[in-house]
């Protein structure tokens, strides 16, 4: 290490500059604490730390903030195209229902209001002697390019005999 010049003397180590600011000889107790910053001076130093972990867990909230905004959207998918399904089966079940006609029409009525809430929509109605059932399926919105959930309900109702 190249000698420090203070004033009119020369300081070339850490004892040298405990005798020169400790007035002659350093006490033990001063020694150790030379000792102790000298030990300092050799660890890692982590000032950078904050950095790299920024570095890290930025990305890692905004995927977490993403997932949970992808999870949304399919629940509420989900769920506008089980109330379609079910709006649908009941109005096939009408009394003057002869078809399941009526209710796909109820059932398109909800997902053009709700039309941001289903991608590619389709619907589908069957009915047997005693049930009637209607299908929706599409794909959730998605803030993630190229993911593509399906979102796949179904109502069905027994058919209501008229009195």
């Amino acid at each position: 290490m190249p000698p420090v010049f203070h004033g009119r003397r020369t300081v070339e180590t850490a004892d040298n500059v405990d005798k020169l600011f400790c007035g002659g000889s350093a006490s033990p107790a001063r020694r150790q604490g030379a000792g102790r910053q000298a030990a300092r001076r050799g660890r890692v130093k982590e000032e950078g730390s904050v950095s790299i972990e920024g570095i890290v867990l930025v990305p890692l909230v905004f995927v977490v903030l993403l997932l949970i905004t992808e999870a949304s959207l399919w629940v509420y998918a989900s769920s506008v195209a089980q109330a379609a399904a079910e709006d649908g089966a009941r109005a096939s079940v009408g009394v003057d229902a002869s078809s399941s006609a009526q209710g796909l029409e109820t059932a398109r009525q909800i997902l053009e209001q709700r039309s941001a809430a289903l991608d590619d929509w389709e619907l589908s109605a069957s009915q047997t002697a005693t049930t009637v059932t209607v299908r929706v399926s599409g794909h959730s919105p998605s803030v993630i390019p190229g993911l593509k959930l399906d979102v796949v309900e179904s109502a069905t109702l027994p058919w209501e005999l008229p009195r």
